[in-house]
């Protein structure tokens, strides 16, 4: 898989912004602004330089605190994959708000999804990155068990 290099602190930054801007999206009930963030998030799905967040955190305010970080290396489908799950998440929530459908249900759930992106930013512990690992260990445990059937059968 394609590696990458990425400052954890400007991820953490960049999702603690989001859920707080969805938090606050929930607190003044403004849909727009659920739809907003779901859009920022969805950007950084295609590349990490479309998150704005980071790329603000990992250019400027490092260079204005002049503090040396090391990045780390993370695999860019699941930084990816991450991104676009909470932004179609958040895309799904604005879509019930917007059609006037189950909103009372929309607004729970888009406080839930706030308070995942929170969980992840502060406690370490990402859902959507566990999703990510057991699908990719399912494909990976399905297409070994395909691989030997075929030998078998060509024997």
């Amino acid at each position: 898989m394609k590696q990458c290099q990425i400052y954890d602190g400007s991820l953490k930054f960049s999702r603690a912004v989001y859920g707080a801007l969805t938090l606050l999206a929930f607190f003044i009930r403004s849909e727009w602004l659920v739809f907003a963030v779901a859009v920022l998030i969805i950007l950084g799905a295609f590349s990490l330089k479309l998150n704005f967040l980071y790329q603000f955190h990992a250019v400027v305010l490092k260079k204005m605190t002049k503090k040396q970080t090391v990045p780390v290396q993370k695999e860019a489908a699941e930084l990816n994959f991450v991104a676009a799950m909470t932004g179609a998440l958040l895309l799904f929530g604005f879509l019930l708000l917007y059609f006037n459908t189950w909103v009372n249900f929309a607004w729970i759930f888009i406080l839930l999804v706030s308070l995942l992106i929170f969980l992840a930013c502060f406690v370490g512990f990402c859902v959507a990155t566990l999703m990510y690992v057991l699908i990719k260990k399912l494909f990976k445990k399905e297409n070994q068990g395909t691989t030997g059937t075929d030998s078998e059968q060509g024997k």
